[in-house]
């Protein structure tokens, strides 16, 4: 069976992005000379990606080619009648653990949850999410939307790798205790 694999980046102080959703800061980060923070080695084990509608809107408002071509990508949103103008792209509105229940069994490769931080939450409440890779950035923004809501409900994760960069950034890989 497939995982649910969360791979995000926080700031310092736990925000994922600015409270507009800007993610600005994160292009402060170089990539190290030694790699790319784990993302190529993600993707090779990723056969879905699921994001919810404000991080597809914000991937879109960088007006570059769909990074995620190739992949089964689904956004979930509670608009029936949100646009997609991605390839290999489609909506998903409802029924969101039984679609990644039946998904987790059907495919052969992992689910990356993308994010935004409502969608983490749906997870974690509907028991979902079996990984997460939280790439902690050395950088204090101050405000903004948090990694996780108030409103998560309160679950055990191990902590089962570290990763350390030459830029201060630190991945930390937990799994569901």
């Amino acid at each position: 069976m497939s995982k649910v694999i969360l791979y995000i980046a926080t700031s310092l102080d736990g925000y994922i992005a600015r409270p507009d959703g800007n993610l600005d800061w994160l292009t402060s980060i170089p990539n190290p000379e030694t790699g790319d923070y784990g993302y190529a080695a993600l993707l090779e084990r990723i056969g879905t990606i699921m994001m919810g509608r404000k991080t597809y809107d914000e991937l879109l408002g960088f007006r570059i080619e769909w990074p995620y071509t190739g992949f089964d990508t689904i956004i979930v949103s509670t608009d029936k009648l949100l646009k997609i103008k991605s390839p290999d792209t489609r909506l998903l509105t409802e029924n969101l653990p039984d679609v990644v229940t039946a998904l987790k069994k059907q495919s052969p490769k992992d689910i990356w949850l993308v994010g935004g931080g409502q969608l983490i939450n749906a997870f974690i409440q509907n028991g979902l999410l079996d990984q997460m890779i939280i790439s902690i950035v050395p950088k204090i923004i101050g405000d903004g939307i948090p990694l996780f809501p108030k409103n998560t409900l309160e679950t055990e994760w191990k902590l089962v790798d570290t990763q350390m960069f030459e830029t201060g950034l630190v991945n930390l890989t937990y799994e569901i205790a």
